[in-house]
């Protein structure tokens, strides 16, 4: 009776292992390299999955096996080459392309989304990027609602994952939305951990910098801003500012929005527009020392926005105040010269405040 057992019990398991291809009705094949206790470290060619499980053909037959990733000592699935073409479209920050690129291979792996490190999931993450990069606040409600494998990201993703969703409540014009943002954002900032990668970082700065900006009127960044607001608006210039650096030089539509939004901004602050208004040149040194730190740093910022990002032309107030950017040895030598300045022999020019 024992051994009637045992043998049902066998059968039971084995059937659990050989399921019907049609359970896996247009699975798109992946291979991933895979060593068990069963084989040695091979590539194997997968038909589906079921959960934690990998299937794939008895070789030799049309029957399925179903094996759970659990019991591997390696498993790896390697990149479908489709995918590998939208990812190098998405790191050559070729963004719309890659989007819907990235989007199509979501929908053709999703049969995989149980399997750690599947195409789906990948693809998901790198579509999700994409969306913030662009701004696309719209779109990420639909993105993360329905993401493949959340449960299978690594520590890091989970956090950028995270931010992606928060970002959904970037809606400027409602006061409501922002005020849940800013203490989503606080919250998610206060207890970050060294999981949390740098562009995740700048999302969350950028997402602040939205909600103090909020608190500024049309007619204030027009004109200028008043004292009761020049607070809120230096925070908003440091979180956008913030949102830049973190990404160490990378300038996607996000970071060059931060940058614009800055730029309005600091040429607003009080008394910024009257002094623009008089210096629509190259200053001299006695000249740029006379103006505010706010006019200083516009004028800095506008001209490394030309000159280091490329963004002349992006808008008018970026060329309009890089002309009257003073600091270069160049730029001493020909206002000295021009205003009958010029040094002594081996004495240096007067030096422009920071």
């Amino acid at each position: 009776m024992k051994t009637y057992k045992t043998i049902g019990f066998a059968l039971v398991a084995a059937a659990g292992s050989m399921l019907a291809s049609a359970q896996q009705p247009g699975a798109a094949k992946v291979t991933a390299v895979v060593q068990n206790n069963a084989q040695k470290l091979a590539p194997v060619e997968l038909v589906g999955a079921q959960g934690e499980n990998y299937l794939y053909k008895q070789k030799g037959t049309d029957t399925i096996l179903s094996q759970p990733v659990a019991g591997c000592k390696v498993f790896y699935m390697m990149t479908p080459p489709d995918l590998a073409a939208a990812l190098t479209e998405y790191r050559s920050d070729e963004l719309a392309s890659a989007r819907k690129k990235l989007a199509d291979c979501r929908m053709k792996y999703i049969a995989y989304a149980g399997l750690p490190g599947n195409p789906a999931t990948t693809a998901a993450m790198a579509e999700l990027n994409c969306a913030v990069r662009m701004m696309d606040w719209g779109a990420l409600p639909a993105l993360t609602g329905a993401f493949p494998g959340a449960t299978k990201l690594t520590s890091a993703d989970k956090l950028r994952y995270q931010a992606a969703k928060i970002m959904a409540g970037v809606k400027e014009g409602d006061k409501a939305a922002l005020a849940t943002l800013k203490t989503e954002v606080g919250d998610l900032i206060k207890n970050k951990n060294s999981a949390m990668d740098s562009e995740t970082y700048a999302w969350l700065r950028y997402a602040l910098g939205i909600v103090y900006s909020a608190k500024l009127t049309e007619a204030e960044l027009q004109k200028e801003i008043s004292e009761e607001n020049k607070a809120d608006a230096s925070k908003a210039v440091d979180n956008f500012c913030q949102c830049v650096v973190s990404v160490h030089g990378n300038i996607w539509p996000m970071q060059q929005d931060a940058l614009i939004r800055s730029l309005h901004i600091l040429a607003a602050m009080p008394g910024v527009p009257e002094q623009i208004a008089k210096n629509s040149r190259v200053l001299s040194a006695s000249a740029w020392n006379g103006t505010s730190a706010d006019f200083r740093d516009a004028v800095a910022l506008a001209f490394m926005m030309k000159n280091v990002y490329d963004m002349g032309g992006k808008d008018p107030l970026i060329d309009k105040l890089a002309e009257s950017y003073y600091n270069t040895a160049k730029d001493r030598a020909a206002n000295a010269e021009k205003e009958g300045e010029k040094p002594a022999e081996g004495k240096p020019a007067e030096e422009p405040a920071k």
